[in-house]
């Protein structure tokens, strides 16, 4: 049996991966993601087009202070006002709220280094580079799942 390969499946799902710059505010990723609710991760890059970081949903709602497990706990408390929260992500940037520890794959990497990325980084996508340092896709976990049913059927 042929060995999967990234390329083979990195466009079940996610056909152009969302890009933001490194100076982009973080209320403009914050509005890719209203406007993408779909959306898991914006890719940040510098002004060369290299792949620099990631920021995830998760990522978003640690910097302006929004856990859902506690969420009335932060209206009951003396100390949040909504204004603090907004002025807190206000002057940020996607290059402040990134994770810039970086780990990719490459379009011929075999599938299952994809799935050992994903899951030691406890992600549900990961970018896809070229040999430039260029991003080219992601991969996402549903599209593991498609080439799983796949493979059952």
């Amino acid at each position: 049996m042929k060995e999967t390969r990234v390329n083979e499946i990195r466009k079940f799902i996610t056909v152009e991966p969302v890009i933001v710059l490194e100076n982009d505010s973080v209320q403009e990723v914050i509005d890719i993601f209203i406007g993408n609710p779909v959306t898991r991760a914006v890719y940040v890059v510098d002004k060369s087009d290299n792949f620099i970081g990631i920021i995830t949903i998760q990522d978003i709602l640690k910097r302006i202070s929004l856990d859902f497990h506690s969420l009335s706990s932060l209206y009951t408390s003396p100390t949040f006002t909504g204004y603090n929260i907004a002025l807190s992500a206000k002057d940020a940037t996607a290059g402040d709220i990134m994770d810039p520890e970086i780990y990719f794959v490459h379009d011929n990497d075999p599938i299952d280094e994809a799935f050992n990325l994903l899951f030691k980084n406890n992600a549900g996508e990961i970018p896809v580079l070229d040999e430039n340092n260029k991003l080219v896709g992601d991969l996402n976990v549903v599209e593991l799942l498609v080439l799983w049913k796949q493979n059952q059927e």
